[in-house]
């Protein structure tokens, strides 16, 4: 954890496939693992990318 809570650093605006990550989109869209995986993989490793991917931004 950072010591100053008012930065984040950049990656909190990233999303991979590891398993924590794919939950992390998953619960936050209301997708499959599956279709979550798969925005990862088409729309890259920007969390925003991967929210409009899925049409949820």
């Amino acid at each position: 954890m950072a010591d100053d809570p008012k930065k984040q650093g950049r990656d909190r605006k990233l999303a991979s496939t590891q398993e924590h990550e794919v939950a992390y989109i998953v619960n936050a869209a209301k997708v499959t693992r599956q279709k979550a995986l798969e925005a990862i993989r088409a729309a890259g490793p920007s969390r925003e990318k991967v929210m409009e991917y899925l049409g949820k931004k």
